[in-house]
């Protein structure tokens, strides 16, 4: 088992971190774009075509 480890134990870690990041992600993702969508939302309701369009010609 030792030396497994000392052959392979950098692999290990660096896929038990790209598991934890994944993890992370999956766990954070919908918060952020939860909150992502609110802004956009707010913001896209209180700059109305028109005026963008005014602003433009």
């Amino acid at each position: 088992m030792d030396v497994f480890l000392q052959e392979h134990g950098k692999t290990i870690f660096i896929a038990v971190c790209i598991l934890l990041l994944v993890g992370v992600a999956y766990a954070v993702g919908p918060v952020i774009s939860t909150a992502i969508k609110e802004v956009v939302g707010g913001y896209s309701s209180s700059v109305t075509f028109d005026s963008v369009a005014g602003k433009v010609s």
